[in-house]
């Protein structure tokens, strides 16, 4: 374990552990894993000791630690407590796939100590055999229904994700931020006010299913890396930002996020989307309205917010790495905006990004 790691994990981690499982259990090895778009850093611990598990992992949390999550761009409410357990608590108490919170140490020591989950996420399992990617995206799909029903039934004000909304204005500010990184830090100047207001202005039928009174749990970020295969079942997790929204967006995450799909042809997307239709319909929820519309308007917008998160946590946080993304989710926004109804769109969109023109 390097010395710096070292310092940082070793007592508070040590606190943890013996809390959770007692003074006999004790910290033997740390090492890093790999972190997210968000100041939190991880690390699994091998531990020793009577009745504890072989491993652990810390989440550490960097500043601002009681923020709604790894977004910036959330929040509106006054947080007692770490987003993650509070969300996770509500999941937990119905039986959702989270890990298990072994030890708040948030306000203490700055971490929490969690069910180890493995590495292998939802993405790795599916590219390791393909054969397998309708199976698994399918359960996916069932869990991301399974979510909204319950949202639905037991709704909770003491659960923060009941208390705040992804409304039409957040999703405005989201595609501010598009504009303001995914177009002016990338090209070091900022767009004429003029130009600014009619692009925003042309994107403005994006937040429309944001608009809609009818609202879900959504988790945010429900998508293939975001979701763990261990002990062959899945495993949930980065809930923090969970809020009531769309109905359509945590869908269009899972299925068009980056790389995905690569993995899903448009046939089985569509066969995907109909079991979504499906089960919301068995559970006594269907969905009104037009669920293709929703769910294209969703993923666009999704995937313009990537293109400006991406560049600013490039370029202005200099956490490397993320511009290497970004021809996966261009080739997800030109497939979006290829619709008839997109053309004026992407041919305002292409004049200040070119990968947005038509392939």
């Amino acid at each position: 374990m390097a010395a710096a790691l070292e310092r940082e994990v070793g007592a508070a981690c040590a606190r943890a552990v013996a809390e959770a499982f007692g003074p006999a259990v004790h910290v033997v090895a740390a090492s890093a894993l790999a972190g997210d778009a968000s100041s939190r850093r991880y690390v699994r611990l091998t531990l020793a000791g009577p009745g504890a598990p072989a491993t652990a992992v810390a989440m550490l949390l960097g500043e601002g630690r009681f923020a709604p999550g790894s977004d910036e761009l959330g929040g509106g409410i006054a947080v007692a407590e770490l987003p993650f357990v509070n969300v996770g608590r509500w999941l937990a108490a119905r039986g959702f796939p989270v890990p298990t919170l072994y030890c708040d140490a948030a306000r203490r020591d700055g971490l929490v100590l969690l069910e180890d989950v493995g590495d292998t996420t939802l993405w790795a399992a599916a590219s390791a055999a393909p054969e397998e990617a309708a199976g698994l995206f399918a359960r996916a799909v069932d869990l991301l229904v399974r979510l909204q029903v319950e949202g639905a039934r037991h709704p909770d004000p003491a659960c923060y994700a009941f208390r705040r909304r992804f409304d039409a204005l957040l999703a405005r500010r989201e595609l501010e931020h598009f504009v303001e990184h995914g177009i002016e830090t990338r090209r070091g100047q900022r767009l004429p006010p003029q130009t600014r207001a009619a692009l925003l202005d042309a994107l403005a039928p994006l937040t429309a299913p944001f608009a809609a009174p009818e609202a879900v749990l959504v988790h945010r970020d429900f998508m293939a890396w975001n979701l763990h295969v261990a002990d062959g079942r899945l495993r949930l997790l980065d809930f923090q930002d969970a809020l009531l929204g769309p109905d359509a967006y945590d869908l269009a995450a899972l299925l068009t996020d980056r790389t995905t799909p690569t993995l899903l042809g448009p046939a089985l997307e569509a066969e995907l989307i109909a079991r979504f239709a499906a089960a919301r319909a068995a559970a006594g929820f269907p969905l009104a309205g037009d669920l293709t519309e929703r769910y294209r308007l969703c993923a666009l917008h999704r995937a313009l917010k990537v293109i400006g998160r991406f560049h600013f946590l490039e370029l202005v946080q200099g956490k490397r790495g993320y511009l290497a993304y970004l021809p996966a989710v261009y080739a997800v926004a030109r497939r979006l905006l290829a619709a008839a109804a997109m053309a004026e769109l992407q041919r305002r969109l292409a004049e200040h990004v070119p990968e947005l023109a038509p392939a």
